[in-house]
């Protein structure tokens, strides 16, 4: 391979120095500085086009601007002054028209929310004031103060059914609202819905646990023994009867009168076979004599699921259905909560 040397000689006094170099290295340096030297004139360029962009750009934000801040009406419509002011009312009327109309709705909304709230029994909603509408300069430098002293915490304040269960406003009672404040009333409607929805399905779920269906599937059976003092079957004794008894075909399905989880599912020595529910807020219904239980102690049950079969297990003279509801553990009547 061919080889160079370079003679390094100096100045003053010193020994030469002798540098041997191949051709390879040589060319390797020199393809190393034409690579650099064409990076960078590539990245010089790059950086001038990107810069003379920037700057364009900006020259024509400037230009655009000044345009508008000199000329609002760049083009000219070929209109009067009297046509021009007669579009300018129309759609002045058409603004007005919507404006109108969506107020009137929303008026609508309010008071069909009030109904709903009253109905839901929702919690008191204080009713906010209409917002403020104006400036501070047609009304005072301050703003306008006043009204009447404190009474303290016993002054009597409206307490209606129907101011309870207002639902809360802004325009309410404010002429030619401005958009803002409608936004503000559109963000009420939707929070008071919200409260709506979540206490109908508070209101719905306490109906689908409230014990209110025959317990016998079909309607079957007759009223053998209601709630109450009675003669006892065995012992023809006075005695209290905490439940309500149905007789039935052997084998009829007896049914969840309402949503719930089973707790109890087997024997007691009174009732035989026998299950209890447990419905929640205190409620819990019984099934007893019967000839099977077909659930098991933690399963959850809906209004009409099976729960078991009537038959006469434990003290029965005969087939039937003993159900009982309690509240906290207190016998019910079950005739207020039967579907007749």
């Amino acid at each position: 391979m061919k080889r160079w040397t370079v003679m390094l000689i100096p100045h003053g006094q010193g020994n030469t120095r002798n540098l041997n170099l191949y051709a390879l290295q040589i060319w390797a340096v020199v393809g190393v500085f034409a690579a650099l030297s064409f990076l960078a004139a590539y990245s010089f360029q790059r950086y001038s086009v990107a810069r003379a962009s920037v700057e364009r750009l900006e020259q024509e934000n400037r230009e655009l601007g000044m345009a508008v801040a000199v000329e609002p009406v760049a083009v000219d419509s070929g209109l009067s002054e009297t046509e021009r002011a007669e579009i300018e009312q129309q759609m002045r009327d058409e603004y007005e028209a919507r404006l109108a109309t969506i107020t009137s709705q929303l008026s609508e909304l309010y008071d069909l929310e009030t109904r709903f709230r009253a109905i839901n029994g929702l919690p008191p909603k204080a009713n906010q004031p209409a917002a403020f509408v104006g400036t501070p300069e047609n009304t005072g430098t301050g703003g306008g103060k006043g009204g009447a002293p404190d009474l303290g915490p016993d002054a009597e304040v409206e307490t209606s059914d129907d101011a309870l269960m207002r639902p809360p406003s802004v325009i309410n009672g404010v002429y030619r609202p401005s958009a803002d404040l409608i936004v503000q009333e559109i963000n009420l409607r939707a929070e008071s819905l919200r409260e709506y929805e979540i206490a109908s399905d508070a209101r719905k779920d306490a109906i689908e646990r409230m014990p209110s269906v025959w317990p016998v599937r079909g309607r079957k059976g007759i009223v053998t023994s209601r709630y109450g003092y009675r003669k006892d079957p065995f012992t023809r004794d006075l005695s209290f009867h905490d439940g309500f008894d149905i007789s039935a075909p052997y084998g009829s399905p007896i049914v969840a009168t309402a949503r719930g989880k089973v707790v109890f599912s087997g024997w007691d020595k009174y009732l035989g076979n026998c299950v209890k529910v447990d419905h929640g807020n205190g409620l819990t219904t019984v099934y007893g004599h019967m000839q099977k239980c077909t659930v098991s102690e933690g399963d959850t049950v809906s209004r009409g699921d099976q729960v078991g079969k009537l038959g006469s297990t434990g003290r029965s003279t005969g087939a039937h259905i003993h159900y009982e509801v309690r509240k906290n553990g207190k016998a019910l009547d079950p005739e207020k909560y039967l579907g007749y």
